[in-house]
């Protein structure tokens, strides 16, 4: 009986980290997507501060405090029926430097990000000369924000449910994706260099889950050649 609990435990478990996984990878997949998209649309509509639209990229992430709040509070009442205490913060003193010193880099990355951006073609003037209106300027960055969050939460989730080159081959597929999208929406030209970075990507998303695939049949096959071993008996004492 205790084998079989166990055994249902396990399988719930496997079931809800697929649910996770497939929720931070549709995370990621509007990150990468919308996020890139977005700060294009505020260049090509009138924006051109570079540290403004730098700063929307990490500026969003009082969004990440649900999660973390939701964490936390999950974490409190486990600790509450085992009378043991709960931790604020788990991270390390070592630990803490390492992300600090991570963080400047990815300001810094931001930065040289938006700058890159801001190289596409651009029409002068911010929220009251912008081409769609100052509702809709407030609104793109505000959107901008949101989206660089979801881009980042998702990384994150998909590395703890699945593998950093999981998230490593999304993020890749996504690039070319975004270039679909902004001939979808931008009215952007179909060039052969994209439709070339659009099949290398969807050719190394496949063979990941193939490579995949391939793996947990090899690993099955060896775990059931392992339980159908017999067991040597022992040598009766004559």
């Amino acid at each position: 009986m205790q084998a079989m609990a166990e055994g249902r435990e396990a399988q719930q478990d496997k079931t809800m980290k697929r649910i996770l996984l497939i929720i931070n990878c549709t995370i990621l997949a509007i990150g990468a997507t919308g996020a890139p998209l977005m700060l294009r649309l505020y260049f090509t509509h009138g924006g051109h501060r570079i540290w403004l639209s730098g700063f929307l990229q990490v500026g969003g992430f009082p969004i990440m405090l649900l999660p973390l709040s939701i964490s936390y509070i999950r974490r409190r009442r486990a600790a509450a029926a085992q009378t043991t205490k709960t931790k604020m913060v788990l991270m390390e003193l070592p630990l803490f430097l390492c992300f600090a010193v991570i963080g400047l880099i990815i300001g810094a990355n931001t930065v040289f990000y938006a700058y890159g951006s801001s190289r596409l073609p651009l029409i002068s003037g911010e929220a009251n000369q912008f081409e769609s209106g100052e509702a809709a300027y407030y609104a793109v960055l505000v959107g901008t924000a949101m989206l660089f969050q979801a881009f980042l939460l998702g990384i994150v989730g998909v590395i703890f449910c699945a593998s950093s080159l999981l998230s490593g081959v999304l993020i890749a597929v996504f690039l070319p994706m975004t270039e679909v999208l902004a001939i979808i929406f931008f009215k952007e030209k179909f060039h052969a260099e994209k439709g070339v970075a659009l099949f290398l990507s969807l050719w190394g998303f496949i063979s990941y889950f193939y490579g995949e695939i391939k793996q947990g049949k090899k690993m099955k096959k060896n775990l059931t050649a392992k339980s159908e071993i017999p067991l040597a008996l022992p040598n009766p004492s004559p």
